[in-house]
């Protein structure tokens, strides 16, 4: 079952072991290669290593098999802000957003986006968005930005 990979794959990602991660994703992909999520999670763990190119075609991919999947849409814009490419992001996070209002990942990661852009105004929207939401970076990037100010 692809299910069953997919999950295991998630099970070595989060612990930061992301060659077993991808090798899971791979057969996951092998048995239903229209399965977005396998896509976005390999993509996911690919970025964790530092191919950046690399997730960025898997998260592609994810996208085009499902263009409603929020996450897919926030791990390429944090996978774009990380290449420095922040109107990329914003575009990015922007349809998450849209796909999944309570997305708060999104919120802050394009609130980084802005910050690097330097429009403080709104990526202190977004922070403070992202923390009312519970994101505990989207909190602690509030309170680093509103000290700057």
């Amino acid at each position: 079952m692809p299910t069953t990979y997919n999950n295991r794959g998630i099970d070595y990602g989060n612990k930061g072991q992301y060659d077993r991660a991808i090798e899971d994703y791979n057969k996951a992909i092998a048995l239903d290669p229209n399965y977005a999520f396998a896509y976005n999670n390999r993509g996911n763990a690919y970025y964790h290593k530092g191919n950046i190119d690399r997730a960025i075609e898997d998260l592609n991919k994810a996208i085009a098999l499902d263009p409603n999947y929020a996450f897919a849409y926030n791990n390429r814009g944090n996978t774009y802000k990380d290449k420095g490419q922040y109107d990329r992001a914003i575009e990015d996070l922007n349809k998450a957003i849209a796909l999944d209002p309570n997305l708060a990942p999104a919120y802050n990661i394009r609130g980084v986006a802005y910050y690097m852009k330097g429009n403080m105004g709104r990526a202190i929207s977004d922070f403070q968005k992202a923390c009312d939401m519970g994101n505990e970076n989207g909190c602690k990037n509030l309170e680093m930005v509103s000290g700057k100010r």
